[in-house]
């Protein structure tokens, strides 16, 4: 233990409800008690506290990293337990919300085992998750902080471990992170060596530790996106762009909205903003995204669909709840490319298959209307997406396909200025004579610049006209004068 229970920033009333239960004699039944919060909310800290009120320590028994071959986990908790016991600590138990739904006889097993221990128990748990305990055990539900808390927690840590940041603000506002965390990062950066010597300094320190830990838990199922375009490259009909315009601005005066006009009471669920990019092939989906993360100084992270599905029942949403609370947490945006491969449409249950994937889909529904962070899902087959998906969403936008004076513009917009031409490059007859979506667009001029490069001289009309035959010619082409999107 590093505190009192008094130092602890948690609500007043969550502590004295703790001491009661602990403090009413239990002749015949040991204590079982279950944390429940968000990843670095404080809940081992609490814990810690609490267990040495009574001259304890805690012993954390984390079954995240045990193999769940068949009487394994089981047979581990149980040696664990005893060692716990022998100690003198209070063992408290993670990584239970692994243990799927369909897991029948394990979740029977790890509550049998629970309940013949014959001395105190805690679990730590996520808000979601059933809790494999009998009835009678104390439930603590840590709560997460909003920005004014999360900046009396910064002061707290700052002042604790002397570095010297007057104001915490931009990081209460940047990330949502809990009291435990902060203090992770505060001891991390005061241990450094070459220590800043000026307050931005101290920032960058405090902002590279805080994106460490969130890297962390992200890492594992997205990938952050460096390279993002801007306004200028952006060729949209005005109705879209308006719209984007004010997904922006939702992002900027959330706090004021929430927090200072009072619709953080009155409003429970659909808090987050999430937002449905559809159209075909290469109309800029992606590359808006792009946009609105460069406009609003977030990270964009691409979710890798491919590991985040687990053949194993109940893996893929876990993954995804992680996935979602790191992505709360920290000033970024989720980026769903074909998100119609996790959004589908539910089916008729045949099989069992069926069966399991309907629940993926239920569990998003569930999510996203908890969900408090930003996400954007792109597809190129709006239909194929959940109905109940699109009644969640806070925007849905359809990127259409470009027209005459719209593909001329992406002609001028993807040509730089310090190309060397030679001849003139007539734009408009291009439009007018190939109807090309965004993404070939680009690709032919890309390709035109590497031929004209390889000839040894300047980006002529031909080098483009030429790229765009070869484009017509490998998506197997006869005629140029078709549609490629």
């Amino acid at each position: 233990v590093d505190r009192d229970l008094d130092e602890l920033q948690l609500p007043h009333a969550l502590i004295v409800k703790a001491l009661r239960f602990l403090s009413t004699g239990r002749p015949t039944e040991p204590a079982r008690i279950v944390v429940r919060g968000r990843t670095g909310s404080g809940r081992h800290t609490l814990l810690t506290s609490l267990a040495a009120r009574a001259g304890r320590g805690l012993g954390v028994i984390d079954l995240s990293v045990v193999p769940r071959e068949s009487g394994r986990l089981v047979a581990v908790l149980e040696s664990a337990l005893r060692r716990s016991m022998l100690r003198g600590l209070v063992p408290c138990v993670d990584g239970l919300e692994l243990i799927g739904s369909d897991e029948r006889d394990l979740q029977i097993q790890v509550a049998t085992t629970l309940r013949a221990h014959p001395g105190p128990v805690a679990l730590c748990m996520p808000h979601e998750g059933s809790i494999p305990l009998d009835p009678g055990y104390l439930l603590l539900e840590v709560p997460v902080r909003n920005e004014r808390e999360r900046g009396e927690s910064w002061t707290l840590a700052l002042e604790r471990h002397g570095i010297p940041l007057a104001d915490a603000s931009d990081l209460a506002s940047r990330y949502r992170v809990g009291p435990g965390t902060i203090e992770r990062v505060c001891t991390e950066v005061a241990r450094r060596p070459d220590p800043p010597t000026e307050p931005a300094g101290w920032l960058r320190e405090l902002d590279d530790a805080v994106r460490q830990h969130l890297e962390n838990r992200l890492g594992k199922s997205a990938s952050r996106v460096s390279r993002l375009a801007t306004w200028a490259d952006v060729v949209l009909p005005e109705d879209i762009v308006d719209s984007l315009l004010e997904m922006t601005a939702r992002v900027r005066h959330r706090k004021k909205v929430f927090e200072q006009w009072g619709f953080d009471k009155s409003i429970t669920t659909a808090r987050g903003i999430t937002a449905l990019f559809q159209g075909s092939p290469g109309t800029g989906k992606t590359m808006v995204a792009g946009v609105i993360a460069r406009d609003l100084g977030l990270d964009l992270y691409r979710v890798d669909v491919s590991r985040i599905t687990s053949k194993w029942i109940g893996a893929t949403e876990k993954n995804l709840g992680a996935l979602f609370d790191a992505a709360e947490d920290g000033p970024r945006i989720l980026l769903f490319d074909e998100a119609d491969s996790l959004f589908a449409k539910r089916t008729e249950v045949k099989t069992s298959v069926d069966r399991y994937s309907n629940m993926e889909v239920n569990y998003l529904l569930q999510r996203l209307d908890s969900f408090e962070g930003i996400a954007i899902l792109t597809t190129n087959f709006g239909n194929a997406i959940d109905p109940a998906f699109k009644r969640r969403l806070t925007y849905r936008m359809t990127f259409p396909f470009p027209d005459e004076d719209m593909r001329e513009q992406l002609w001028r917009s993807l040509i730089p200025a310090n190309v060397p031409v030679q001849g003139t490059l007539d734009f408009a007859t291009l439009a007018q004579r190939f109807r090309l979506s965004g993404g070939y667009i680009r690709n032919a001029a890309l390709r035109a610049a590497f031929l004209a490069a390889e000839e040894g001289g300047s980006l002529m009309h031909e080098h483009l006209e030429r790229a765009i035959r070869m484009e017509f010619r490998e998506i197997g082409k006869i005629s140029e004068t078709g549609t490629l999107e």
